[in-house]
């Protein structure tokens, strides 16, 4: 296990997840998995300009929190800004769905509980 992880150490995957479709997603492996704790898991992720995700519903919780960028989040009817420091938690079933406003990557830092990596096999138990 490593425990520091330089920004060039830091490899991202372009996603798409089918069942619920987005362009311009990249996301990290795991940054926490279950080689340190099978309670939950996390990644950076990050949404090219332009980018966005159709609204959606997971069977898990997350929780965001907005390293840069600029967006909006939807969850159910309303929609809230997204600038860097914005927190956004997001309990298992609500429909929701993430849109880069900006001209710079919006990046994030995510937990999942129950684990869950998206693009990744560490999925929720």
């Amino acid at each position: 296990m490593e425990y520091v992880l330089a920004p060039e150490d830091i490899v991202w995957k372009e996603f798409e997840n089918p069942a619920s479709p987005g362009i311009g997603f990249g996301f990290t492996p795991s940054v926490i998995d279950e080689e340190y704790t099978e309670v939950y898991s996390a990644q950076l992720g990050k949404i090219g300009p332009g980018g966005r995700s159709k609204p959606h519903v997971d069977h898990y919780n997350h929780a965001f929190y907005f390293i840069s960028g600029q967006g909006d989040v939807t969850i159910g009817k309303r929609t809230w800004p997204l600038v860097p420091g914005t927190v956004v938690r997001i309990p298992s079933g609500l429909t929701h769905g993430f849109t880069n406003t900006g001209t710079e990557d919006l990046t994030f830092f995510v937990v999942y509980d129950p684990p869950y990596v998206a693009g990744g096999p560490f999925e929720a138990k």
